[in-house]
């Protein structure tokens, strides 16, 4: 489990910095070679759960789409045009959020009593999605508490695919 006093200052400064693309990646547990958990955002009323490092870096994008940033360069492509508008009908359903996150809708208490559950975390700071990926930083126990930047999301799965091969007892 994390430290409360932790989870306390990790969950203070997402809600004061003006970076609304912070995710609070909250890790549960790992089934076979796959995390599972939670992705916490103050500007998104409930945790976004995920299962395996895919989903997780899919609702990464999704959530910066709920949220209206970082902005895309590019729309995503899809197989044929069936499946574009049917991504399209799914992503309508699923904003959940007021335009542009104007609205924080937690607060760092609320974070922190949902975060406190996690056995491990990494804080996630998307900066730009251009070229049909993401860039950006990440900090955790994990990095000594020092800034990693990510070029792609392919860089950050491999990224967490590390931690995932390193931590098979010592953090989950």
């Amino acid at each position: 489990m994390v430290k409360n006093e932790e989870i306390q200052d990790i969950c203070r400064g997402m809600t004061v910095t003006d970076r609304i693309s912070t995710m609070l990646i909250c890790f549960h547990g790992k089934e076979g070679e796959d995390f599972y958990g939670e992705i916490l955002n103050c500007y998104i009323d409930k945790p976004v759960c995920f299962f395996g490092i895919g989903d997780l870096i899919l609702k990464l994008d999704e959530m910066c789409d709920w949220i209206g940033t970082p902005q895309p360069t590019t729309e995503p492509r899809f197989l044929n045009k069936k499946m574009a508008k049917q991504y399209a009908l799914r992503s309508k359903k699923k904003n959940r959020i007021p335009e542009k996150a104007s609205i924080q809708l937690q607060n760092s208490t609320v974070l922190c009593s949902q975060a406190s559950r996690a056995k491990s975390t990494l804080l996630i700071k998307i900066e730009y999605r251009q070229n049909a990926s993401m860039q950006g930083r990440v900090i955790g126990k994990i990095t000594a508490q020092n800034y990693i930047s990510f070029r792609s999301a392919l860089e950050l799965m491999r990224m967490i695919k590390e931690i995932s091969i390193r931590t098979e007892s010592t953090y989950l």
